[in-house]
């Protein structure tokens, strides 16, 4: 069954639960939602570990949005984001549940000289608030690390090698993002 959605109805306005094992009725906002029971399985093996990471970020996301929205200019920017019947929490909840992405590294022009630039496209539903590059060399010593800057098309993300690096081959390139709950997600590459 399709979910049937209604603004006000007086057999449903202001309830919520199951309706005979059959249906569910939910409250979004001013609109009532019945909806078909959902399914549920038991995960076993492999699944089990990623279930409980999900939970457990679940249980994180939770937390930050409620904290997100007693912070005034928190909540307004997220009010100012919110589509449809979201609300700044609804909003909160999904900075925080899913991290910043990146991808498309670019280090074909690094060829070990300071000054040269690396590039990352680094994206996230609401904000990235830093991308950090770090250089190691082949056994793993630090060669350097520092801020990028974003680039006038909003994702992009420019690195400026700042100290020479002799023998380039092999270099690990780790970049990292951050959004504004501080979720983090790392992305590396060799040269």
């Amino acid at each position: 069954m399709a979910n049937t959605r209604k603004k006000t109805n007086i057999i449903t306005h202001n309830y919520g639960g199951k309706l005979d094992d059959q249906f569910v009725i939910r409250k979004k906002g001013s609109k009532s939602i019945l909806a078909s029971m959902p399914k549920t399985f038991e995960l076993k093996g492999e699944y089990q570990p990623r279930r409980e990471q999900t939970k457990r970020n679940f249980r994180l996301a939770v937390i930050y949005a409620k904290k997100a929205i007693q912070n005034p200019e928190l909540k307004e920017q997220y009010e100012a984001v919110r589509r449809g019947n979201q609300s700044a929490f609804n909003v909160a909840f999904q900075d925080k549940f899913y991290a910043p992405e990146l991808s498309a590294l670019r280090t074909e022009s690094y060829t070990g000289q300071a000054g040269q630039q690396m590039l990352v496209e680094a994206t996230d539903n609401f904000r990235v608030t830093k991308v950090v590059f770090t250089l190691f060399a082949p056994d793993g010593s630090v060669l350097e690390e520092g801020d990028a800057v974003m680039d006038d098309n909003g994702f992009d993300w420019i690195y400026t090698t700042k100290v020479a690096n002799p023998s380039p081959a092999g270099t690990i390139v780790r970049v990292t993002a951050e959004d504004i709950p501080k979720s983090k997600t790392i992305l590396e590459g060799v040269i």
